[in-house]
């Protein structure tokens, strides 16, 4: 593996775990923060590239949505 291929996994695993945080942490404020920072400095370091970074935040945008909606069902039952 070379040095951009294990900074590249690097990011990823970085990513992920704050992806993991944010999920554990939703409903509080500034809870997609530490991703979408993460997510942002990645792309600046040119670690992943543009389509990884709007996968990545499209995957945070369906988690927001995804929990959303389940607050809307939680308070109509």
């Amino acid at each position: 593996m070379n040095i951009q291929q294990r900074n590249h996994q690097t990011a990823i695993t970085w990513i992920e775990g704050e992806i993991g945080n944010m999920i554990r942490d939703l409903g509080k404020p500034n809870a997609s923060s530490a991703a979408t920072s993460v997510i942002t400095l990645a792309y600046l370091l040119r670690v992943i590239d543009n389509n990884e970074h709007r996968r990545y935040r499209a995957r945070i945008d369906e988690i927001y949505a995804t929990y959303n909606e389940s607050i809307k069902q939680g308070a109509a039952a």
